[in-house]
């Protein structure tokens, strides 16, 4: 565990595996608040980090980092990993963004492609789909309504159950925890979600520039972020390849299917960088 002032905010950040490993850097998803990598890293970091230098980060109002008042919009956020990077020495790495993290991950590989290796995309989308925009306005929305209404307390509570609606009965002390971090970085959420609403078309009407190999996984019975949200992502990206879990709710990183997802993302890992260990081998020739 670590704690840097990197892009003007302390963040914390993890680093697991050998130092002359390839580097994976993952950024979580979540809109704000909850406790960032720490899920992820339970359940992947100990099988990835026998391959791979891992490099996890809390993103700004998530997790034990700090919620800043501003600096939440896509192009910062990208930044901010890229500034971390930079911290650790590292020069180029694979990016994989999940769920909400997907976003930044794009954002990072078209504006600093010469730091990216491959692209993996999990359970994600651009934000570009008017309905998918909309249920994030309609939960800003509710946010705000609950905060007048409400209050701040009872906003964050009822947010939280909304989105995990047996956390309260099945781990109440970790429910009291959360509720008690987000409502200490409310406004960083809120900042958050906005970020999200902002996207627009900004992403999607890039798709063409990503040059390096980008792998997408969906879960088939994603339910927060549907599975057409991945075919869209491959029709619009050239070198894209798609891997559909089964039977998969969304989460991959850390639910059920984390194992199959770990699997997907580390044999399409090998496979690129054989290729391209047979391509410099031509080359050399």
């Amino acid at each position: 565990m670590a704690l840097a002032e990197i892009n003007g905010y302390r963040m914390h950040y993890e680093v697991f595996g050998e130092d002359d490993a390839p580097v994976l850097a993952l950024i979580h998803g979540g809109l704000g608040g909850g406790d960032g990598s720490r899920d992820t890293i339970n359940r992947q970091a100990a099988a990835l980090s026998a391959e791979y230098r891992l490099v996890f980060y809390d993103r700004r109002s998530c997790g034990q980092s700090d919620a800043p008042v501003d600096g939440y919009d896509m192009a910062n956020c990208a930044r901010d990993l890229k500034e971390l990077l930079e911290h650790l020495g590292i020069a180029r790495a694979h990016i994989l963004g999940s769920s909400a993290g997907g976003p930044i991950a794009m954002q990072f590989a078209l504006d600093y492609p010469d730091m990216t290796d491959t692209l993996i995309l999990i359970n994600t989308m651009t934000y570009s789909q008017e309905a998918q925009r909309e249920v994030r306005r309609q939960e800003l929305r509710r946010l705000k309504e609950r905060m007048a209404s409400e209050g701040r307390s009872a906003a964050v509570e009822r947010g939280l159950s909304d989105r995990f609606p047996q956390m309260a009965e099945d781990d109440p002390a970790r429910f009291a925890r959360i509720v008690q971090e987000n409502l200490e970085r409310l406004d960083g959420i809120a900042a958050t979600h906005q970020a999200y609403v902002d996207i627009g078309d900004s992403l999607e009407s890039r798709l063409g520039e990503l040059k390096m190999p980008v792998s997408i996984v969906h879960g088939d019975q994603d339910s927060r972020i549907p599975v057409e949200c991945g075919y869209s992502l491959n029709d619009g990206i050239q070198q894209a390849e798609l891997f559909v879990i089964a039977g998969a709710e969304h989460g991959l990183m850390t639910n059920d299917a984390a194992e199959r997802t770990r699997s997907a993302i580390t044999t399409w890992l090998r496979k690129v960088q054989g290729a391209n260990k047979a391509t410099a081998a031509a080359e050399t020739a």
